[in-house]
């Protein structure tokens, strides 16, 4: 009897024995794998790293202790003759690797729990993972494995605590695949200095889908279809939708040179804004008078005849010297359905507005409007724009006016852009789900002056040139 509780007390101890060493062989394991792991992240330092721990083990620490200072002096000579392809190979991935931990990776459990993004299921806690991290110079791109049950919605309410627990000047999350989030997360501003417009060459070609107006925050160039689109660009006073239109008019320019593309300009502001440009213009009107409304019925009347004769032959109108595209530019397009005091030639205007919108742009007729005050009362036709620029806004509401509520849950915040970068806005462009974040060319005085030289307006050559006998 005397001897049960020792042998209780062995199996205890053995047991407990056991426990310690398999803890210790699994610890082992998870060692050699992170091991293999960090190896195959980083060959070009895991490799001379083996081969000087082999060498040294088989023919003295001396050799070993060599190799590790010739490769050290291979590396020092590499960064100083070919310092790019030594930061992409060696010091951006540790890098990277390092902030990713520094940055996300460390905290990530507790900002998780802090912001609400965990899920207690019975006594587990279920935690969001992170499937990359991508380090950039502007901005993280952070994808993420949500918990069950949570939602896009759920992250996009989280964003502005998200962004100040990670000091991010901007925080976007868009949903990726099924299940996925990407959060990308901006240091500094990219767009945050004036980009001054490369003056086209005269005989450069021109892309009519795709016609160069800026950057966007991805470094690349920022491209507006024209052709087969209608254009809306909203801002605040002082936002930089001048710079839009100009910037605009200045990747065009080659082709109004050449005569493919043909300007009907409306300045209701007294021609201040976009007068300078005159001799690139077929037509232009710079009130809000009767003038305007004849000014839009000649092209409503062309777009009937060019309909008539196209009809059954294209479905969209191919620009020629001969027959070209012509583009309306409106600047403050509620001044002439809103804020025109006779209400039978605002009725006028506006259903003039509405043909040529809704039936304009198969038959090579686009229109591009600025306005300051993007309400329905003040602009009833902003639905039939099919490219949507949204600058600086005064409200939250003005952008889901312009860009809609999903563009702005998806970070498209224009009243939030700061005043001190006219230019900057988001893009929309109907058949796309995610706004691009973009600034338009800073044009000036003398490059406008640049432009209205090298790109006058070639003479009308008959066709559907017959009624374009100068301009107004």
């Amino acid at each position: 009897m005397s001897n049960t509780p020792n042998r209780k007390n062995h199996n205890t101890n053995q047991s407990a024995d056991d426990d310690w060493i398999g803890e210790l062989i699994w610890a082992g394991v998870k060692a050699t794998g992170q091991l293999l792991w960090w190896a195959m992240l980083f060959p070009v330092i895991s490799i001379p790293s083996a081969a000087a721990i082999w060498i040294g083990l088989n023919h003295g620490p001396r050799s070993g202790l060599a190799i590790v200072v010739v490769v050290f002096a291979a590396y020092a000579c590499w960064a100083m003759l070919e310092p790019s392809s030594f930061t992409a190979w060696v010091s951006d991935p540790l890098r990277h690797r390092w902030l990713a931990w520094w940055r996300y990776h460390r905290t990530w459990e507790s900002v998780c729990a802090l912001h609400g993004l965990t899920v207690q299921h019975g006594e587990r806690t279920l935690v969001p993972a992170v499937i990359s991290v991508r380090i950039g110079h502007h901005a993280d791109i952070l994808t993420v494995q949500v918990v069950t049950g949570q939602c896009l919605t759920d992250w996009q309410k989280r964003g502005p605590a998200l962004a100040a627990a990670w000091r991010a000047e901007r925080l976007t999350i868009r949903a990726t695949t099924p299940g996925q989030v990407r959060i990308i997360i901006g240091r500094g501003d990219v767009l945050g200095q004036p980009i001054a417009l490369p003056l086209p060459k005269p005989a450069a070609p021109v892309d009519l889908g795709a016609v160069r107006v800026g950057i966007t925050e991805s470094r690349t160039w920022w491209q507006l279809p024209v052709l087969g689109q209608h254009l809306l660009v909203a801002g605040a006073t002082g936002a930089g939708k001048g710079s839009v239109l100009w910037s605009l008019i200045a990747g065009l320019a080659p082709q109004i040179r050449s005569g493919r593309v043909r300007l009907w300009v409306i300045d209701p502001k007294g021609g201040m804004e976009l007068g300078a440009g005159a001799p690139l213009f077929t037509r232009f009107c710079h009130d809000t008078g009767q003038s305007t409304a004849q000014l839009l019925g000649e092209l409503v009347e062309l777009m009937h005849t060019r309909a008539n004769r196209l009809r059954g032959h294209t479905r969209l109108h191919t620009p020629t010297p001969a027959d070209p595209l012509i583009v309306l530019i409106v600047d403050e397009i509620a001044a002439l359905t809103a804020y025109v005091t006779d209400r039978k030639l605002r009725t006028e205007i506006e259903n003039l507005l509405g043909l040529l919108l809704s039936q304009g742009r198969a038959v090579g007729i686009s229109v591009v409007a600025a306005v300051q005050d993007p309400a329905k009362d003040t602009l009833p036709v902003r639905q039939l724009f099919t490219v949507r620029i949204g600058l600086r806004m005064t409200e939250a509401t003005q952008t889901a006016m312009v860009l809609g509520q999903g563009a702005r849950d998806a970070g498209a915040e224009c009243d939030l852009i700061a005043d001190a970068t006219p230019g900057v806005g988001y893009v929309m462009i109907d058949g796309t789900a995610e706004p691009v974040r973009v600034r338009a060319f800073h044009v000036t005085d003398a490059d406008i002056t640049a432009l209205a030289r090298m790109f006058r307006r070639p003479p009308p050559t008959g066709g559907d040139h017959s009624r374009d006998q100068g301009r107004r």
